[in-house]
């Protein structure tokens, strides 16, 4: 066999099978149709899910946006179609290296106490988009940040109002699932000392 078959095969033993990883059902459920795909590298403590990006033309009448969430959020969303307002600041940021800025939060190079585990991408009427990022937006990390949140610009109602009316959609593109088990230990040691 050759290194290749062998890592293949070191990835379909332990990926989404690592002790103490579980995935929530919607995340299963996005593996099984195929949406999401397992990228869980060797010896990995977390499994890692992720899908492409939606490809939009230049002449599309949507722009793509991303948001890490954590849990909450994210069963919030799935749950009403819409984004709660219990972050004050609510990051949206556009494009390719939009989704590399939100992707960090789930990596480790960028921290919100919010403990992100998903990446959400949302297609949005381009002229939607470019109205939020008029109204506030801040250079974060060579990306254009807009905030929906009460510290932002305070557009969530816009930003729900375009999903609640079928304008928006949203879907997964990217899941960070470890061990829960460690988290509440690690908890535990920090808060006891």
């Amino acid at each position: 066999r050759t290194w290749q078959e062998q890592e293949n095969g070191i990835r379909e033993r332990t990926a989404m099978k690592l002790k103490g990883v579980k995935l929530e059902p919607h995340e299963q459920r996005l593996v099984e149709k195929g949406e999401l795909a397992d990228v869980t590298h060797p010896r990995a403590s977390s499994v890692w899910l992720s899908a492409p990006s939606s490809n939009l033309d230049e002449s599309s009448p949507l722009a793509r946006v991303y948001r890490p969430v954590g849990d909450r959020e994210c069963a919030h969303l799935l749950q009403t179609g819409t984004l709660p307002s219990t972050q004050p600041y609510q990051t949206i940021v556009e494009g390719d290296e939009g989704r590399n800025y939100a992707e960090k939060y789930l990596r480790g190079r960028k921290y919100v106490d919010t403990a992100p585990t998903t990446v959400v991408e949302f297609l949005v009427p381009a002229a939607l988009i470019k109205h939020l990022f008029g109204i506030q937006c801040k250079p974060e990390d060579g990306v254009l940040s807009h905030g929906l949140g009460g510290k932002g610009g305070k557009t969530l109602p816009l930003f729900n109002e375009s999903l609640a009316k079928g304008e928006s959609a949203f879907r997964i593109v990217l899941v960070k699932r470890g061990d829960k088990t460690k988290k509440r230990l690690y908890y535990v040691i920090l808060s006891s000392k």
